[in-house]
């Protein structure tokens, strides 16, 4: 293995990587040393720097704050942030701040080191009496918890977060990967997240406060694996609603924050390296790559065909037409990207480049700032899979054998080159009362999936269901996926008198491509183990196997702007800030979806031997094996699925904070929401032209026009540690552009066609209460409880193997309870330093949740309007969970953080989870419960410069299944099943002995080691 690192991490390819990251880094540090060189302000070589923030009691910004160094001629005044940055010499100091109507603070023992910023954020309390001036005096230590906290416990709702100090003690590459780590948080597939076990539809990621558009082409949810874990400063939960936020949701929304403008120069570099022990060094199959795969672009390797069209000619064996002339040339200017190569899966490998510089102005209190981040990763895995979805389902039949768990029916790999980079340059300007900045953000991810699997069909007459005996079929499928994330934002901050201005503009797009997804089913059926599959083609097939092609494309553009006025009436104790602000959001989203069949031609003789012995990446080399007795690719009109459409959103919004003597504070309002979606083959439209009939279908349930939303959150501070919090409000999501097409998407995971429907936005009522004690620094102690009313829910659902579709229900009820832990070790005993280094942690969520779902009933006459239908529905006879839902969470860990050395260890354990809805109770699908624990050890070297982690993630080889529950129900009524059924007696919907296993998922054991530099 050391050999194999060696030869593949000095390929040419890592050395142009190194070379770039060299040259980028040149500028920066260039200039890092001019200004260093010329200006006093900023660090010498023999100073340091004491930088921070000021706030006040509700954690609001203090613009023009003085901040001065007692007994020294040293000051500065705060920007309209509340920031600022004072450059001294090495030692020990007393630092001063004051404001007009606001109690003095000192803090001693501020000690600065050379060529370092001690970080210093205080809270100003406002003077009771303008008469007397009040000096508090506290020491650096205690002032420095009330700094870290100010924004938790000073927030208006109730949130939960990670920094990325926390991520960094992690082996996670991404921000999807991290969040399962957060209180009430669980993901599937590391990328989609789950918020108090409500489904990812009713979440929203928001990037530097603007939302963020939907990656998936069948689902409303955001992949969480397009952040990289690098560019991320921290990440905010929202659990409750304030009217101010950019837009509704119902379990949680996920603010991601990149890096703002340095206090100091800098300059970071990291490079990291890891194998899979599954992986690395072993065949990896897959498609012919393109000489730009590792940058993420293809270089037409993956081009499917010049053109598309509905073929004319049909292979329904109920009307067949012989293809034309024109249909033929369709067929043969196909690519043929049918031949599979095997490469050597490589280590795995990182870079990032990091740095950000300030300059100070003429105007002392004036500066402009950057920081630009760029990073690039590569990994290369195989993960081990059991695949009895679909054709590959032998259900819960006694007459088939036992298989063993090498040779399990649907078994096989999941093969994947992954290419992921970023970068971010936020450029800002700030005064004492005034600040704008500008965001950008650019992401890109290339995945290149191949599952290889093999079977027995359970349709196949002669199959023998034997271990002993080979399977009777191969199936592969591909999906090269790439997918690009920009964002740029403008915002601006400004400070009239007793009046803050806020506003933004920003611009996000999403475009993602998947280019030839290949759908190929091969068959043994003479059982032999070996070389003996051949492709099989039918002229009756009804979905994308035996052979088939796909290709789609999404493209979304995202236009937010909002802008919001402050003002501050009162003093002290009955202080109160008003608010009121406007947000509109556009989009624009285009979608197609191609899928092309490769067919045996209406002549051609299925008993020839050149259908019997198909190796289609070798027929398709001769174009004239494209004909009507041979082979074609049909297009069917349903086969060119797309739809295009837009969405206008004007929110207004007006709210107090109101502070109710000294210990109770009150933030709520009334936020005023419009809606409209138009989308070009909607439900409605597409539903009214199958209609055979001259009447008109219209909606059951409709969208108001405008819905009014309150909020209100209470908080009752104990003392400085304790907080006590309850909220109400409402809020309101709303249906996607897929969610409402009956367009049909190809979904490999559920191998089955995903397909909107004629659905309404939900509206969610939601109540919290929260007990928080901060008891020092670094640790946190709480307590919370939480019930959601949603009306409508929205749920994907399954109609058959072949098909989901999105459904409303009448309602849902979601609760639970919520806890977390941190907390040093050192007041275990004061004679023993090392337990003040020693951190444990954890945090669990309880989670409970019923459904009364809708079913189709008939289509009916409208009463009382004539030439008009609409659709009836049947409540369902039982409530289930809520799709997504989880029972039980639980993360825990321990960590050392000593001067040299760390050490950190991370369990995450998510319980069953509510993966598939079906149309009963014994065939919906669960994820059982996982466990995965992760460890890292690290190092500081080069005097604190640099950072050596060693890291290794799954540490018990962890496997991920789903199941469900076929034998675990029976009906209520022996008779049939028109009463529904019932859990047979010491049942559960656990997993169970006798439970089906419809998927199951191995990724091994990943080790990395990283080394990180700054200068």
């Amino acid at each position: 293995m050391p050999y194999y690192y060696v030869l593949n991490l000095f390929t040419k390819f890592n050395r142009c990587l190194l070379l770039v990251a060299f040259v980028a880094m040149l500028p920066a540090y260039a200039g890092a040393v001019t200004v260093n060189n010329v200006s006093t302000v900023t660090e010498t070589a023999d100073g340091g720097k004491i930088a921070g923030k000021v706030v006040d009691e509700k954690g609001e910004t203090i613009p023009g704050a003085t901040v001065k160094i007692v007994g020294q001629s040293i000051g500065a005044q705060t920007s309209i942030d509340g920031s600022f940055s004072l450059s001294v010499k090495p030692g020990v100091y007393t630092l001063e701040f004051s404001f007009v109507s606001y109690q003095t603070k000192r803090i001693t023992e501020v000690v600065v080191k050379n060529n370092e910023v001690t970080t210093l954020s205080v809270s100003l309390k406002p003077s009771k009496n303008e008469l007397k001036e009040v000096v508090i005096t506290s020491s650096y230590r205690k002032s420095s918890v009330e700094g870290v906290y100010t924004r938790q416990k000073n927030a208006a709702g109730i949130t939960n977060g990670i920094s990325s100090e926390q991520i960094a003690k992690t082996p996670d590459a991404n921000l999807g990967q991290s969040l399962k780590r957060i209180s009430g948080l669980s993901t599937f597939d590391n990328k989609y997240v789950i918020v108090r076990g409500i489904s990812e539809r009713y979440n929203v990621a928001t990037l530097d406060g603007t939302p963020l558009p939907s990656t998936d082409y069948s689902r409303r949810n955001f992949s969480f694996d397009v952040i990289p874990s690098e560019m991320i400063e921290s990440v905010t939960v929202y659990k409750t609603v304030t009217p101010d936020l950019p837009v509704g949701f119902a379990g949680g929304m996920v603010q991601i924050n990149t890096r703002d403008i340095p206090t100091k120069n800098f300059i970071n570099f990291s490079i990291g390296t890891g194998f899979n022990d599954q992986s690395t060094g072993k065949d990896l199959i897959s498609t012919k790559r393109g000489k730009y795969d590792y940058f993420g672009f293809d270089d037409g390797t993956r081009k499917m065909a010049g053109y598309f069209a509905v073929t004319q000619g049909t292979v329904d064996p109920a009307n067949p037409k012989p293809f034309t002339d024109d249909d033929i040339a369709f067929s043969r200017q196909f690519t043929n990207n049918w031949r599979l190569y095997k490469y050597k899966a490589q280590p795995n490998q990182n870079y990032t480049l990091t740095f950000g510089q300030s300059f100070p102005l003429k105007n002392a209190d004036n500066k402009i700032g950057y920081i630009a981040s760029i990073n690039y990763r590569n990994t290369q895995t195989i993960t081990d899979i059991v695949n009895q979805r679909g054709d590959f389902n032998l259900g819960v039949n006694d007459n088939y054998p036992q298989f063993d768990a090498t040779h399990p029916s649907g078994y096989g790999k999941v093969y994947n080159f992954n290419t992921t980079y970023g970068g971010l340059l936020n450029i800002g300007f700030k005064s004492k009362n005034h600040s704008i900045g500008l965001r950008n953000t650019y992401t890109r991810i290339f995945s290149n999936p191949l599952t290889d699997l093999f079977g027995y069909r359970d349709d196949e007459p002669n199959a023998v269901f034997d271990p002993a005996y080979a399977p009777t079929t191969e199936r592969i499928l591909t999906e090269p996926d790439f997918l690009g994330l920009l964002q740029n934002k403008l915002q601006g901050e400004h400070k009239f008198g007793k009046v803050k201005w806020n506003w933004d503009a920003s611009r996000t797009n999403i475009n993602r491509k998947r280019k030839d997804m290949l759908r190929r089913e091969m068959t043994n059926l003479a059982q032999r183990y070996g070389s003996y599959f051949v492709d099989y083609v039918s002229k009756d097939a009804v979905n994308v196997f035996p052979l088939s092609r796909q290709t789609f494309n999404l493209s979304e553009t995202d236009y937010n702007w909002s802008t919001s006025l402050q003002r501050t009436f009162g003093k002290a104790d009955y202080a109160s800030l008003v608010k009121v602000g406007y947000i509109g959001i556009s989009k624009k989203q285009t979608n197609d979806f191609v899928t092309a069949y490769l067919r045996a031609g209406t002549d051609a003789d299925i008993g020839s031997d050149f259908i019997k012995k198909l190796i289609i990446e070798d027929a398709h080399n001769n174009p004239e094996n494209f004909s009507n007795d041979k082979l074609v690719y049909q297009v069917y009109p349903f086969g060119l699925s797309s739809y295009s459409g837009s969405s206008n959103s004007h929110t207004f919004y007006a709210m107090v904070d109101q502070k109710i003597g000294p210990k109770v504070r009150f933030v709520g309002g009334l936020r005023a929401e419009n809606f409209k979606l138009g989308l070009a083959n909607d439900g409605f439209s597409s539903a009214n032209k199958l209609l055979n009939t001259t009447d008109s279908l219209i909606p059951t349930f409709v969208d108001k026009k405008w819905e009014f939303l309150p909020s209100g959150n209470l908080t009752y501070s104990v003392n400085d540690q304790l907080n006590l919090r309850a909220s109400y409000s409402q809020s309101i999501v709303r249906p996607e552009f897929n969610e409402r097409s009956l367009a049909s998407n190809y979904n490999s995971e559920l191998l089955a066609d995903v397909t909107g429907n004629l659905v309404v936005s939900t509206k969610t009522t939601s109540y919290d209460i929260r007990a928080e004690w901060f008891p020092g620094v670094g640790e946190i102690i709480s307590l919370g409880a939480f019930y959601k009313y949603l009306d409508k829910p929205l749920e994907l659902v399954q109609q058959s193997t072949t098909l989901y579709y999105y459904n409303n229900g009448k309602w849902a009820k979601d609760y639970g309870i919520e806890a977390e832990v941190r907390k040093r070790l050192g007041f275990i005993n004061d004679n023993l330093p090392i337990l003040d280094k020693i951190t444990v942690f954890g945090n669990a969520t309880y989670i409970r949740s019923r459904v009364l779902g809708l079913k189709f009933d008939k289509l009916a006459p409208v009463p009382d309007r004539p030439g008009f239908l609409m659709l009836t529905y049947k409540e369902s006879l039982q409530t289930r969970p809520l799709y997504g839902q989880t029972p039980f969470l639980l993360n825990a860990g321990v960590g050392y953080d000593g001067d040299i050395f760390g050490l950190n260890i991370v369990h995450n354990h998510t319980g069953r989870k509510f993966y598939i809805l079906t149309n009963d109770l014994n065939t919906n699908e669960f994820e059982g419960a996982y466990d995965q624990t992760d460890v890292q050890l690290s190092a500081n070297i080069w005097k604190k410069k640099g950072k050596i982690r060693f890291n290794v993630a799954n540490l018990f080889n962890s496997v991920d299944f789903y199941y469900d529950n076929q034998r675990s129900y029976e009906n209520i009524d022996p008779n049939g099943p028109e009463l529904g059924k019932k859990l047979k007696s010491g049942y559960s919907d656990n997993f169970e002995k006798d439970d089906n296993v419809t998927f199951s998922r191995k990724v091994g054991r990943t080790f990395t080691v990283s080394l990180n530099y700054s200068f």
